[in-house]
């Protein structure tokens, strides 16, 4: 496996990891945790070309920076860098090393030992280098390619992704069609405390004795084992990253086999239940085995059982592991279940089934009402962020010649009243595409209509809370034009909400039932998964 990193000399920060070909901009901000105003955010470009052990910097900055012996003062000037060279951000400060596995480019001392090619293979750190020292004497002398991947592998560290997620590679893992995946925490390690967080990076301990030797027959029967975790205490500043990957180290000389970590650092597509960890496994760091589905499985304990699932036991703090397994398609085991042998226990379901949406459900009940009317109207919204009344509003009402109003545009009701009066006075029907979750935050729309001799409707989303949450986190993913909604907005909606009633004025109540569309094969595909953690 060939790859780069940008391993910081100044700070305990995890190395950038440089993908071969692809451009990497490098600066202040997040990736470096470098706040210097006198640092660009867009400072150097970096391409790595991993094959050939070169790094191409160009210079996109401000303020001068020093990469390997040039110092680049004019935007767009470029060098090449290759293993060990250093790169200063600014002259003289925020230092960083380049470098390249296997190690190429680099001069070879000469070699007058006896070994034979065999012995030469384990004792040299690359390939380029045994394939240099080794002599050729006929075309059925040459090596053959497959030898780089029978050697053993360093031990590597890999941001991807500016960091949102790691993959950290033991020493000894090899590529295999079947994968025994397992969850961290509350699954191969819990406290050594007995609390439910650990208190320090060294509280932890196995979580069952027979884990080691579990892994071992695993690793006899063909699996290549990988461990899958969450871990936002890396991107909220409580867990540092060089303390988390010196755990990781102890627990695998505690576990005794080779291991792959998967680390969604954050929130985002990397974070289970998402199957972003798991697709990167299987599209970038399996090598180039296939991924057999069937023949592979995942363990965790995060498995939505209720309290006192076994005599004690509190409820599961969410069911991510059980529905990461069910969005791939791998089979689900419980720790208590894999390692124990324990037999399978009840679980809650989910509250929103994602993959049982009617695309063919009328869109409005009572099915006779209409979406527009000839005459002119106001239609007010009723419904959670997420639970589709801006799709609604601009396949429906747009096309229909409404204008429609909206806060989030325009900021405050006071605003989106003032604009309804406008619209009204030319003439115009009018569709308020706001949450409205109470009768003071609708009244002043139909105190407006009924003012004007107008009928005012009211549209309902017939959307249930984990349904829109569902669709907001669908969005999130999707469209980054869209800003998360926090939880709290949703809580405080709820709490609001009195369901609509004609003694409020309105002519007329609809209920829109939800109907999905999708601009991809892969959007519905990604819908129609688990995206909640609860």
């Amino acid at each position: 496996m060939f790859s780069c990193k940008i391993v910081s000399c100044d700070s305990d920060n995890i190395p950038i990891a440089a993908e071969h070909n692809k451009p990497l901009i490098i600066g202040r901000g997040p990736l470096t945790k470098i706040k210097d105003p006198r640092l660009s955010r867009n400072h150097i470009e970096v391409v790595a070309d991993c094959e050939k052990g070169f790094l191409k910097v160009t210079f996109v900055g401000a303020n001068t920076c020093k990469a390997g012996n040039s110092i680049l003062k004019t935007k767009n000037e470029t060098v090449e860098l290759k293993h060990g060279d250093a790169i200063e951000l600014l002259e003289n400060q925020y230092s960083f090393r380049v470098e390249f596995c296997p190690v190429l480019n680099q001069p070879v001392k000469s070699d007058t030992s006896s070994s034979s090619p065999q012995e030469m293979v384990g004792k040299q750190t690359t390939l380029n280098h045994f394939l240099t020292k080794r002599k050729s004497t006929s075309a059925d002398d040459t090596v053959d390619p497959s030898l780089a991947k029978k050697q053993k592998i360093e031990d590597t560290w890999e941001e991807v992704d500016g960091g949102k997620l790691i993959v950290f590679t033991t020493e000894g893992v090899q590529h295999k069609s079947k994968i025994a995946a397992f969850d961290l925490d509350g699954t191969i390690i819990t406290t050594q405390s007995g609390k439910v967080f650990p208190t320090n990076p060294q509280d932890w301990k196995l979580n069952f004795s027979q884990i080691p030797g579990k892994l071992k027959q695993l690793l006899e029967d063909g699996f290549k084992i990988v461990i899958i975790t969450n871990q936002a205490g890396l991107s909220n500043g409580k867990l540092k990253p060089l303390d988390f990957r010196q755990k990781l180290f102890d627990i695998r000389a505690k576990l005794g086999v080779p291991i792959q970590v998967f680390i969604s650092s954050g929130s985002g597509i990397y974070r289970k239940p998402a199957i972003g960890m798991w697709n990167h496994l299987t599209e970038h760091a399996n090598g180039s085995v296939p991924v057999d589905v069937g023949s592979s499985f995942y363990c965790g304990d995060a498995a939505g059982r209720e309290a006192k699932w076994a005599p004690g036991k509190k409820k599961d703090h969410s069911s991510v592991d059980r529905l990461l397994a069910t969005n791939v398609g791998l089979k689900f085991y419980t720790p208590e279940e894999f390692f124990l042998g324990h037999r399978s226990v009840p679980h809650k379901q989910p509250d929103f089934e994602p993959r049982n949406l009617d695309a063919e459900i009328p869109l409005l009940e009572p099915s006779d009402s209409s979406l527009s009317q000839d005459k002119q109207e106001v239609i007010v919204l009723v419904g959670f962020p997420g639970s589709g009344k801006s799709h609604f509003a601009k396949h429906h009402a747009l096309q229909s010649g409404y204008d429609v109003i909206n806060r989030d545009s325009l900021g405050t009701w006071q605003k989106c009243v003032t604009v309804l009066e406008r619209s009204l006075d030319s003439g115009k029907s009018v569709l308020i595409d706001n949450t409205n979750p109470d009768v003071e935050s609708r009244s002043r729309f139909v105190r407006l209509a009924s003012a004007r001799g107008l009928p005012c409707r009211c549209f309902v989303m017939n959307t249930s809370v984990t349904h829109a949450l569902h669709n907001n986190k669908f969005r999130e993913f999707t469209d980054t034009s869209h800003a998360p909604v926090s939880r709290m907005i949703f809580n405080v909606y709820k709490s609001k909400f009195q369901d609509p009633s004609l003694e409020e004025g309105f002519t007329e109540i609809v209920r829109v039932n939800f109907r999905p569309a999708f601009r991809s094969v892969e959007d519905e595909r990604l819908y129609k998964m688990y995206l909640l953690e609860d």
